[in-house]
């Protein structure tokens, strides 16, 4: 990144919740941008959804979330959801 595109957005997680959800969110001057939900798996967590708002700057918000998820998480994987919206893994 550039000095001129510094990131303005701070990276919350990832947290591991019951159930053994993880989570990991984005905030820019209090607001949540961004959210990356999984599931922790054997060894694994699969991602199951992803949201940024707003799209253009998708990339780079995600870039940053998924970075601080792998640094506690060797091995992150997107789960395909099949037509009826159950994640399969991956």
């Amino acid at each position: 990144m550039s000095r001129r595109q510094r990131r303005s957005w701070n990276i919350d997680g990832p947290r591991l919740l019951p159930r053994n959800e993880v989570h990991v969110y984005a905030y820019e001057q209090g607001c949540m941008i961004a959210m990356l939900d999984g599931e922790l798996r054997e060894n694994h967590v699969a991602v199951t959804m992803l949201y940024v708002s707003p799209p253009w700057r998708g990339s780079l918000v995600l870039r940053d979330m998924l970075a601080a998820l792998k640094l506690r998480y060797r091995h992150v994987v997107v789960a395909r959801r099949d037509a009826s919206g159950v994640s399969s893994g991956a």
